[in-house]
C-alpha cells in the first residue's frame, strides 16, 4: 500500500516536472587576469541525455567537467512542483590577455536540443600599466562607455558610469553607481546626485554582491549600488553631480609600541571613516528636429497604437468605452493622452489612465492605456475620426505617426431620453444624474406643523436646560465629597474593616463545614487582627497582644470584652500550632468571634 501511494504521488507530479521549460544558463567571470584559474558553470533545469559543450583552445583546462544534481519537492495550495538542476563546471586558466567568446553549450533534454548562451570573457595582464576596461557587473551594461581613462582613487572609490554620453531630448540613459575596493569596507550614508534637466526612474538591482574587475591591471572587488533610468528634458549640456559615500574602511594602524602579538590579534586594525565622492558626468544632449508633426507630444522611442470600442450599435443614455493604448520602449510615463475629435452629440469624461511599466537597463517598457467614457444623447449615427499618435523614432531618428482606423456608432432612441436633460458638447469629470432634481408630490397621510415653531427658546426648552444644569451641580458636589472622603486613609480603613471582617469570617465558616481546622483558625486571626488594624489605623505589624491591651485601656473598653479577645486569640494559635489537641471547639471559637467584632463595632467608632 505504501509503494502504491508513492507510485500514485510521483505520478502526480511527473506532469508537472515535464512540463516545466527547458532553462540553460552559463556563467563565468567577466574579466579575469592572466594566469588567474576561474570557473565555468553550464547549468540546466532538467536532466540531459546528451551535451555538447564547446572548445575552449584560449585557455588552459584544469579539470572538468564536474556534473552535479539537485532536487527539490514543494506543495502549495494543494499543487505539486517539483525543480530540479544540474550543473556542469570546468576549471580554466587564462594563458594572455585579450577578449574571448566561448561560444554556447548544446544540450539535448527529451529529444530537444536546447542552448545556452555565449560568454564573453576579458583577459587583462597582471600589472599593467595601460587601462583596461572595467566589464561591468550587470546584465546588459556592457554598453557603458568605459574607454576612458578610469583615475582610481587609492584602493577604494566610486563612479557613475552611464551607457551613453551624446543622445537626442527624450532618449533614455542608464546611469549605473558603483564601488570599487582592495580593502574590506562597510558602506554608510548615501548622498546621491539631484539629476537637474532629467527625469529619473530606479531600477530594481538584485542584492549587493561584489565581484572582481580589473582596472589599469590592478584587481578591485566591484558592486552596483544603485541603477536609475534618465530622460533629458532639455537639449544642451547636462551636467550630472558627483555623488557621495560614507563608508568605514578596516585599515592598520602603526603605533610607537609595537607587540609581537599584534599581527596574531590583529590588535592594529581600526574602522577608519573616509567620505568617497565621484567624478561629474557630462551628458550632451541634441535637440529633436524642427520638423515636428501637430500630433506629436513628447513622445521619444519606439511605440505601437492600439485602439478600440467596446461596442458600435448603442442607446441614448448607454455607456460606452473607448480605450487607446500606447506600447513600446521609452519615455511611457510622460506620454499624454492622444487628440481626439469626438462628436457634440457624446458627452465625454476626463479619461482613467493606467501605467503599466517596467524599468531595467533597456529603458523603460510597457503600455499606457487611455479610457474614455462616452454617453450619446441624442440618436443618429455618428463618427469619430482616425487618431493619430506622433512619437520620435530613435533608431531612424525621424518622426513617425501611427494612425487608427475610424469608429462609426450607431445610436438608437432609449426609453428614458425624454426626461433627460441634454447638454451636448461638455467635458466632465464624473458621471451626474440627469432628470432627477424633482421632487414628487407626496400623496400618502403625513402629519403637518406650525410655521416658526422652534423647540429652541420654547419652555420645554428651559425647563430640561435647567434641570441639566442642577444635575450637573449635585453631580460635582457629589464627586467632590467622594474624592475628600477618600482621601482620608483612617476612616475609609474603618469603614472597610466591616467588610473586610465579614468576608473573612465567611471564609472562616467554608473552612468550619470541610473541618479545615488549620485553615479555619487562620482565617479567624485574620478576621480579628485585621478588624482591629483597620479601626485603629495601626500596621497589622505593629499590633500586639500588649499594644492593644494599652488602646484598650486608653479607649476605656471593658474588661470582659478584652478577656474574651485574649481568650479567643490564645485558642486560636493553640488550635494552629497543636493541631491534635482536644479540648477545642471549633464552632464555640467561631460564634465568641462573632460576638467580639459585634462587641468592637459598638466601641470601636
Amino acid at each position: 500500500m505504501k509503494k502504491l501511494i508513492i507510485l500514485i504521488y510521483f505520478l502526480g507530479i511527473l506532469p508537472v516536472v515535464l512540463a516545466q521549460n527547458v532553462q540553460v544558463t552559463a556563467n563565468a567571470p567577466k574579466v579575469v587576469a592572466v594566469g588567474e584559474q576561474f570557473q565555468i558553470e553550464f547549468s540546466l533545469n532538467a536532466e540531459p541525455s546528451d551535451e555538447l559543450i564547446p572548445s575552449m583552445p584560449d585557455f588552459r583546462a584544469l579539470y572538468g567537467p564536474s556534473s552535479s544534481s539537485s532536487t527539490q519537492i514543494t506543495m502549495m495550495n494543494g499543487k505539486v512542483q517539483q525543480s530540479v538542476s544540474y550543473t556542469f563546471t570546468y576549471g580554466l586558466q587564462a594563458i594572455k590577455p585579450g577578449k574571448y567568446v566561448i561560444g554556447a553549450a548544446e544540450f539535448t533534454v527529451g529529444g530537444k536540443k536546447y542552448k545556452s548562451n555565449p560568454i564573453n570573457i576579458e583577459v587583462v595582464g597582471k600589472s599593467s600599466g595601460t587601462a583596461q576596461s572595467a566589464t561591468p557587473s550587470q546584465p546588459n551594461s556592457s554598453n557603458q562607455t568605459q574607454t576612458e581613462q578610469v583615475t582610481t582613487d587609492g584602493d577604494i572609490f566610486v563612479r557613475v558610469l552611464v551607457d551613453k554620453k551624446n543622445v537626442v531630448q527624450g532618449d533614455y540613459i542608464t546611469a549605473t553607481v558603483k564601488i570599487y575596493s582592495k580593502v574590506q569596507a562597510s558602506l554608510g550614508n548615501i548622498e546621491l546626485p539631484k539629476f537637474e534637466g532629467f527625469f529619473k526612474e530606479d531600477v530594481k538591482i538584485p542584492q549587493f554582491a561584489p565581484e572582481k574587475e580589473y582596472i589599469n591591471g590592478q584587481a578591485y572587488q566591484s558592486g552596483v549600488i544603485a541603477k536609475f533610468i534618465l530622460i533629458p528634458q532639455k537639449s544642451g549640456e547636462l551636467r550630472i553631480d558627483p555623488m557621495t559615500l560614507d563608508c568605514s574602511v578596516q585599515q592598520r594602524v602603526q603605533n610607537r609600541s609595537r607587540s609581537i602579538f599584534d599581527d596574531f590579534f590583529g590588535s592594529g586594525i581600526q574602522e577608519v571613516p573616509r567620505k568617497l565622492k565621484s567624478k561629474p558626468v557630462i551628458i550632451t544632449v541634441r535637440p529633436l528636429p524642427d520638423n515636428k508633426p501637430g500630433s506629436f507630444n513628447g513622445a521619444v522611442g519606439r511605440f505601437s497604437l492600439d485602439v478600440k470600442v467596446d461596442k458600435n450599435n448603442a442607446k441614448t443614455n448607454d455607456a460606452i468605452t473607448l480605450k487607446a493604448t500606447i506600447s513600446g520602449n521609452g519615455n511611457l510615463k510622460l506620454i499624454e493622452a492622444p487628440k481626439i475629435g469626438f462628436p457634440p452629440d457624446f458627452d465625454t469624461y476626463d479619461p482613467k489612465v493606467t501605467l503599466n511599466t517596467k524599468e531595467s537597463d533597456g529603458g523603460v517598457s510597457g503600455s499606457k492605456t487611455f479610457e474614455y467614457l462616452l454617453i450619446p444623447r441624442n440618436p443618429g449615427n455618428f463618427r469619430i475620426s482616425p487618431i493619430s499618435f506622433t512619437y520620435f523614432d530613435i533608431a531612424s531618428n525621424q518622426f513617425k505617426t501611427l494612425t487608427s482606423g475610424e469608429f462609426n456608432f450607431s445610436i438608437t432612441k432609449g426609453a428614458d431620453s425624454l426626461a433627460t436633460n441634454v447638454i451636448s458638447g461638455r467635458s466632465k469629470e464624473d458621471v451626474q444624474f440627469l432628470g432627477k432634481d424633482i421632487i414628487f408630490i407626496k400623496t400618502n397621510d403625513f402629519k403637518l406643523y406650525k410655521a416658526n415653531r422652534y423647540f429652541l427658546g420654547s419652555l420645554w426648552f428651559y425647563l430640561i436646560y435647567i434641570v441639566g444644569l442642577i444635575a450637573f451641580i449635585t453631580i460635582i458636589w457629589f464627586r467632590r465629597r467622594i474624592i475628600r472622603q477618600n482621601a482620608n486613609i483612617a476612616l475609609v480603613r474603618n469603614r472597610r474593616a466591616d467588610k473586610f471582617a465579614s468576608k473573612r469570617l465567611k471564609q472562616a465558616k467554608i473552612h468550619l463545614g470541610n473541618n479545615e481546622k488549620e485553615k479555619f483558625y487562620d482565617e479567624l486571626l485574620n478576621a480579628i487582627w485585621g478588624y482591629l488594624s483597620d479601626k485603629l489605623n495601626i500596621p497589622l505589624s505593629d499590633l500586639s497582644r500588649d499594644t492593644t491591651r494599652e488602646i484598650f485601656e486608653k479607649r476605656e473598653i471593658d474588661e470582659e470584652i478584652v478577656h474574651l479577645f485574649i481568650q479567643l486569640v490564645d485558642n486560636c494559635e493553640f488550635a494552629r500550632y497543636a493541631p491534635g489537641s482536644a479540648g477545642i471547639s471549633m464552632q464555640d471559637d467561631y460564634s465568641k468571634a462573632i460576638d467580639l467584632i459585634s462587641k468592637f463595632q459598638q466601641k470601636l467608632r
